[in-house]
C-alpha cells in the first residue's frame, strides 16, 4: 500500500513537471492558419523579445506610405482588440493541463481525547483520492484537446476576419480621400466661376440670374466639400481603431488613389466548396460538436458511479491498538442519477449541431452574395470608368464651346458640370465598391483567392 501511493505521488509530480501552461504552440498554429489564408503575420505581445521586433517593424510601416498591406500589416501587430482574443488560447491551453493533473490526495485526521483517566487518546487518519478521476482522466484530457483546437480555429478566423476588415476599412480611407482632393479642385474652379460671373454682372455683360446660378453651384460644391472632410476625418478614426493606432502614430498617409481594378478576378467558380473546406469559424463550430459529443459520453458513463474515494485510513484505538487498511466511501445515485446534467449536455450538442449547420448555409448564401457583388461593382466601375466619365467630361467641354458662343445657356452648362462631378464621384464609390467586395468574397471563402492562369498565348 505504501508503495502504491508512493508511485502515485511520483507520477503526479511527473505530470506535473511534463505539463506546460505555455501557449505559443497554439498560438503558432492559430498564426499560421490565418497566415495562410491571408499572407499576413499576426504577433502575440506577451512581454518577449517579439514586442520590440513588433515596435520596430510598427514603426518602420508608419514612416512609409500606408498601403494596403502596411495598414493590416499593422493591425495584426498592433491591435490590442486582437490580443486580448489571443488570450483565449491560454485559457485553453490550462485547461487542457488542468485535464491531464491528477487531483491532490486529501488528508483528513480525528484525534479524541479520552474522557476517562488512564485510557490513551484515539487518533485516526485518511488519505484518500478521487478514484473516477483517475479512471476518466483520458477522456477529460480528450475533451480538453478538442476544446483546444476549437479555440485555436476560433482565434485564427478572428485574425483572417480582422485583416479583411481593415483592408476595407483601407479602401474607404483612401476613396474618401480621392473623393476630397476632387471636391477640393471642383471648388476651387467653382470660387474662381464665381469671382468671374461677378465680374460680368457688375459689367452688365449677364443678367442676375446668370449670377445666382454659378453662385449656387458654388454654395453646393463647398457644402459637398465640408461634407468630404467629415468623411474622411470617420474613415481614418475607423481604421485608427483598427489598426491600434493613436498619438503621433496617426498622422499616416495614404497613396489618396485606389488602385486601378485589375484585368481579370480569380476564378469564381466552385466557391461554396472552397468556403466550406477553409473557414475557419465552420471547422471551430465542428470540433465544438465533438467536445460537446464526447462530454455527453462521459457524462452517462459516469452516470452511476458519481464520486469514489478510496484511500489508505489509520487508526489508534484508546486500547493502544493500531489499524491499517484501505477507505472507501462512494455517492449513492439515489435522487440524483446526472439525468439533468446530461439533459443540458444533449440540448446543448442540438445547439451546436443547429449552429455549424445554419453557419454553413450562411456561408455559402454569402459566398454566393459577395461573388455577385464582386461582378455588378466590376461592371459598373467599368462603365464608369471607360464610358460615362469620358463622356461626361466631352460633354462639359463641349458645352463650354457652345455657352462661349452664346448658344447655350447657362443653366444648361451648370448642369452639364455637376452631371460631370456625379459621374466623378460615382467612379470613385464604384471603384471602392468593388474593392470592398473583394475583401468580402475573400473572407466570406475563407481566404485569398487564387489569382486566375491565363491560357498562355501561341
Amino acid at each position: 500500500m505504501r508503495l502504491g501511493w508512493l508511485a502515485l505521488a511520483v507520477s503526479a509530480l511527473t505530470l506535473s513537471a511534463c505539463a506546460s501552461t505555455n501557449a505559443s504552440g497554439a498560438f503558432r498554429d492559430a498564426s499560421g492558419l490565418a497566415e495562410s489564408r491571408t499572407g499576413y503575420r499576426a504577433v502575440w505581445r506577451i512581454g518577449g523579445p517579439e514586442d520590440a521586433e513588433a515596435d520596430k517593424k510598427l514603426a518602420e510601416l508608419l514612416s512609409k506610405e500606408l498601403t494596403v498591406d502596411a495598414a493590416v500589416q499593422i493591425a495584426l501587430l498592433n491591435n490590442r482588440t486582437l490580443q486580448s482574443e489571443y488570450e483565449e488560447l491560454g485559457i485553453a491551453q490550462a485547461e487542457l493541463v488542468q485535464a491531464g493533473l491528477l487531483k491532490n490526495p486529501v488528508f483528513g485526521g480525528t484525534y479524541r481525547f479520552p474522557l476517562d483517566p488512564g485510557h490513551l487518546a484515539g487518533i485516526e487518519a485518511d488519505l484518500v483520492t478521487d478514484f473516477v478521476q483517475l479512471l476518466t482522466r483520458g477522456a477529460a484530457k480528450k475533451i480538453a484537446s478538442l476544446n483546444l483546437e476549437a479555440t485555436i480555429f476560433r482565434v485564427g478566423n478572428s485574425v483572417v476576419k480582422h485583416a479583411y476588415e481593415t483592408k476595407k476599412a483601407w479602401y474607404t480611407v483612401v476613396a474618401a480621400e480621392q473623393m476630397l482632393a476632387m471636391r477640393r479642385i471642383i471648388t476651387e474652379a467653382a470660387q474662381a466661376a464665381v469671382e468671374v460671373a461677378q465680374k460680368q454682372y457688375d459689367a452688365g455683360t449677364i443678367n442676375e440670374l446668370e449670377l445666382a446660378n454659378e453662385q449656387s453651384l458654388y454654395a453646393q460644391v463647398t457644402l459637398d466639400l465640408r461634407r468630404s472632410e467629415g468623411n474622411v476625418v470617420t474613415a481614418r478614426e475607423h481604421l485608427n481603431r483598427l489598426m491600434g493606432t493613436f498619438g503621433n502614430q496617426t498622422k499616416w498617409k495614404t497613396p489618396g488613389k485606389l488602385p486601378e481594378l485589375p484585368k481579370t478576378d480569380p476564378s469564381l467558380e466552385h466557391l461554396e466548396p472552397l468556403a466550406v473546406k477553409r473557414r475557419l469559424d465552420l471547422l471551430a463550430a465542428r470540433r465544438d460538436i465533438e467536445v460537446l459529443s464526447y462530454g455527453l459520453a462521459l457524462a452517462r458513463n459516469t452516470r452511476w458511479t458519481g464520486f469514489i474515494d478510496a484511500g489508505v485510513s489509520f487508526e489508534r484505538k484508546p486500547e493502544g491498538i493500531r489499524l491499517l487498511g484501505p477507505t472507501v466511501s462512494f455517492e449513492i445515485p439515489i435522487f440524483d442519477q446526472r439525468q439533468a446534467a446530461i439533459a443540458k449536455i444533449e440540448a446543448m450538442l442540438r445547439q451546436a449541431k443547429a449552429r455549424e449547420y445554419a453557419l454553413a448555409v450562411d456561408i455559402r448564401s454569402e459566398v454566393r452574395e459577395t461573388r455577385n457583388d464582386v461582378l455588378v461593382a466590376r461592371s459598373v466601375a467599368e462603365t464608369y470608368g471607360n464610358s460615362l466619365v469620358p463622356l461626361r467630361v466631352k460633354v462639359v467641354e463641349l458645352s463650354q464651346q457652345y455657352y462661349d458662343a452664346m448658344l447655350l445657356g447657362v443653366f444648361q452648362l451648370l448642369l452639364a458640370k455637376q452631371q460631370e462631378i456625379e459621374a466623378f464621384r460615382s467612379y470613385i464609390d464604384a471603384a471602392r465598391d468593388y474593392w470592398i467586395a473583394r475583401a468580402e468574397l475573400d473572407y466570406a471563402t475563407g481566404g485569398a483567392l487564387p489569382v486566375a492562369k491565363t491560357a498562355e498565348k501561341k
